[in-house]
């Protein structure tokens, strides 16, 4: 196993704020197709990506399941560790002697034993599964700077970030690839985090680090790495988005594989772009993602793909693992179990523009806060809370940080300008200027936009608390977002040093039974 070389420091960019599985044979243009069935494989790579701390099983709603409750009555709970430890050793078994186990990132934080842990929990279990390389995601750096380099230091397996820099040195950070050499062939892996790492999340977690999209420095990486190890293979573990990894792949060569993270996009036929399998397997570990390859004079000839739902009551979990969670659990179990309220409707994330889950927080801070405005971030990972009881583990699944509630005043004109801001970092026609996930959450105001038009143009109609947009007024805020209200637009900041998530369950139990639904807060021209 062999470690990268040094690369050069590039400027950080700046921005502002189913079937149930699919099997996919390509015929690669100009080589042999490789069959219907996995057999004559001599690669097989299983992966994760985006877990997001979730040891245990949970409900999860997806944009597209507009009937989920009816599918959670049936399908029961998503994901658990043991679980998809029991298909990772299934398929494993199969073919042990050609099997690499990899993970995109987004792993170790998210939940309330991760939080707790500050992501040490999922690192043992990923440890006891044998991982061989990661990469991280922009969660995994929402520990401070000293955690994040212990659970690096913790893992078994390399943590690979080809594009993280150290900002004085002008070094990687991080190292930035591996050889592997399995079954005869030798597999280079090569990490890239997530190109936006530094601007939205804590930036003291992050001082000292730039990370970016360094297509020129990966290009060289890739280049020297085939001309000096003469790999077989090249994958690229990419915590960069989707539609971020397919542009990527059409302009920088040598790529085989991307193995994605960062949208959650369940890939079941994955695109073949510039010779580069594009995958993803979903999130939450919803999906565990295999992929054969059959791999002929250092090139692939055929592949097999498929992302297997980990669907928890119809797989028996692995009994070692499964012992792990329930001990790493055992300190925070009382705790966690605790039931502080109930719910008469879905608590549910994952839509583009609102969703009844961050309503209900945006609601509640701003009604705990008496200001005009609540903004959270659009958070993509989180579990749905079926109508019922809600648990103390519940809300650290919704709102995972120790992050404050701060207040702050704006200027209406800058608030108008952050608005802008997020709804491009979704709408953007240039993956590589979106940021990968839905529109930042708020309370407080109405929104009438024009999807087709461009930067700064998109919203017709703005409203703060039922009157009309005044430009020069300065509107309150609340928040626990850190680029909010860290922007130089903030004034009068007032750190009220009560915990958010701690505030959200004694509003739960104030308020002893909850109904968020969408209230249309955002509407479309």
């Amino acid at each position: 196993m062999r470690m990268s070389r040094q690369g050069r420091l590039l400027p950080a960019v700046l921005i502002l704020a189913t079937s149930l599985f699919a099997v996919w044979w390509l015929s690669v243009p100009g080589v042999l197709a490789s069959g219907k069935n996995s057999e004559s494989a001599n690669l097989r790579i299983l992966w994760t990506n985006d877990t997001h701390g979730y040891l245990v099983p949970l409900y999860h709603r997806e944009p597209f399941e507009k009937d989920y409750l009816q599918q959670a009555k049936k399908e029961g709970k998503i994901g658990g560790w043991a679980y998809v430890a029991a298909l990772i050793n299934k398929y494993r078994s199969q073919a042990p002697e050609r099997t690499l186990l990899l993970d995109a990132g987004d792993t170790w934080h998210g939940t309330g034993v991760a939080l707790f842990t500050k992501g040490a929990a999922i690192v043992k279990v990923m440890n006891a599964l044998k991982y061989d390389a990661m990469t991280p995601g922009n969660v995994d750096f929402l520990y401070p700077k000293e955690e994040f380099l212990k659970r690096v230091k913790e893992a078994d397996f390399p943590v690979l970030a080809a594009n993280m820099y150290d900002m004085e040195w002008g070094d990687p950070a991080m190292p930035q690839y591996i050889i592997k050499k399995i079954n005869g062939l030798k597999v280079a892996v090569i990490g890239i985090a997530y190109q936006w790492t530094a601007k939205t999340g804590n930036r003291e977690y992050t001082k000292g680090w730039s990370f970016g999209l360094r297509e020129d420095e990966i290009r060289k990486l890739i280049k020297d790495i085939r001309a000096d190890d003469k790999p077989d293979l090249v994958i690229v573990l990419s915590h960069m988005g989707y539609k971020v990894d397919q542009k990527y792949a059409s302009r920088v060569d040598g790529i085989d594989v991307i193995i994605g993270a960062h949208t959650h996009d369940n890939v079941h036929k994955p695109p073949v772009i510039n010779n580069t399998i594009v995958v993803q397997a979903g999130s939450h570990g919803k999906f565990l993602g295999k992929l054969d390859l059959k791999i002929k004079d250092g090139k692939v000839v055929g592949y097999d793909h498929e992302i297997i739902r980990v669907v928890s009551k119809d797989i028996t979990p692995d009994p070692k693992i499964k012992k792990l969670i329930d001990d790493m659990y055992a300190p925070y179990k009382k705790k966690l179990s605790r039931i502080i309220g109930e719910t008469k409707t879905m608590l549910f994330r994952r839509d583009t523009y609102e969703s009844t889950m961050d309503n209900f927080i945006t609601d509640a801070y701003r009604d705990m806060s008496k200001t005009d405005v609540a903004l959270a971030p659009a958070w993509r990972f989180g579990l749905t809370i079926l109508p019922g009881s809600i648990t103390v583990e519940d809300v650290y699944g919704m709102v995972p940080t120790q992050e404050p509630l701060i207040t702050f005043s704006i200027k209406g004109s800058n608030l108008r300008s952050i608005l802008e801001a997020a709804l491009d970092n979704v709408l953007d026609s240039d993956p590589y200027a979106q940021l990968g996930g839905d529109l930042i959450r708020f309370s407080g105001m109405k929104l009438l936009i024009d999807e087709t038009k461009g930067f700064g143009k998109r919203i017709k109609m703005l409203a703060v608390g039922g009157a009309p947009f005044d430009s020069e007024k300065k509107y309150t805020v609340v928040s626990a977002n850190t680029q909010m209200y860290n922007a130089p637009s903030a004034e009068k900041v007032v750190n009220t040093r009560k915990v958010a998530v701690e505030e959200l369950i004694k509003y739960i139990e104030k308020k002893k039974v909850i109904a968020p639904r969408l209230d249309g807060r955002v509407k479309i021209k």
